[in-house]
């Protein structure tokens, strides 16, 4: 168990090249580990000795087998750096740009007994130094939507470029951005006084300042077709998010379209990305 310092040594962009993130790293501070980021009422209730189930169920979706290598790419608390070294991980790497993520990532393993299998490398993903195809399975889990399209597409290839060929590599994302862009907005114009009552933009504080590429089903697809992998599955998870929406009456809208089949994607919030190195 261990962090690493960003050297500058991954793929092909060099991090004294790369441009300034889109997003500060001095945004993702402790307090926003403890308060937004996914899983954390159960980190916080035990100070890292239970996680959320995000975290097992993301390995089991992205069919973890014993013995294999697993990086994670925005690691956060380093929940799944743990979780895959229980579940049978030889190694388990977390990449994370934030300072403060990465303390508590690795006072997370200290607690969960992580051992040796275990580390944590404050570095940019959109150049890791690790070495190529050096891992079977790379986990993305809320993460792409913080990604500004540039650099989103360097740290898919980033993934890519550390999978063995035959590689997986999971994403979980959120919201779904249609249900801001066409449901939300369909309904508040649709309706005389809304456009008055409910705000343009229902996003909330944390979403305005670090959501600046929130992905539709299509976009995500395009997205991992455009960095090489092959071959690529986008599906809707199951979560419905509607505390942003103002009206009761509206926020049942979205429970019906979400059992309508082909009208989920303007309901669902969540989305799954499942994508093979060839």
């Amino acid at each position: 168990m261990s962090a690493g310092e960003d050297v500058g040594t991954g793929g092909d962009h060099p991090t004294h090249s790369l441009p300034d993130p889109v997003v500060s790293p001095e945004l993702y501070d402790e307090e926003y580990y403890r308060n937004a980021c996914a899983g954390y009422a159960e980190w916080n209730e035990s100070e890292g000795a239970r996680v959320a189930g995000i975290y097992p169920g993301a390995l089991h979706l992205a069919k973890l087998k014993p013995g294999e290598v697993v990086v994670d790419i925005g690691t956060g608390r380093g929940e799944m750096l743990a979780v895959a070294v229980k579940n049978g991980a030889s190694r388990a790497v977390g990449v994370e740009y934030s300072p403060a993520a990465v303390e508590m990532a690795l006072h997370t393993l200290a607690v969960q007994e992580a051992g040796d299998n275990a580390e944590v490398l404050l570095a940019d993903a959109r150049s890791i130094p690790l070495p190529d195809a050096m891992a079977d399975l790379v986990t993305m889990v809320d993460v792409v939507e913080h990604l500004a399209p540039d650099e989103l597409h360097r740290t898919l290839s980033e993934a890519r470029r550390l999978l063995r060929p035959g590689g997986r590599l999971f994403i979980h994302t959120m919201p779904n951005r249609t249900i801001y862009e066409v449901t939300y907005r369909f309904q508040r114009w649709l309706v005389p006084g809304r456009r008055k009552r409910w705000p343009s933009n229902p996003r909330n504080d944390y979403e305005r300042s670090m959501h600046v590429n929130e992905m539709t089903v299509t976009s995500l697809r395009r997205s991992l077709d455009r960095a090489g992998f092959r071959p690529v599955r986008v599906e809707l998870g199951a979560m419905i998010y509607t505390d942003f929406v103002p009206d009761d009456r509206a926020k049942r809208i979205y429970r019906i379209l979400a059992k309508v089949p082909f009208a989920a994607r303007l309901a669902v919030c969540d989305l799954f990305g499942y994508a093979t190195k060839p």
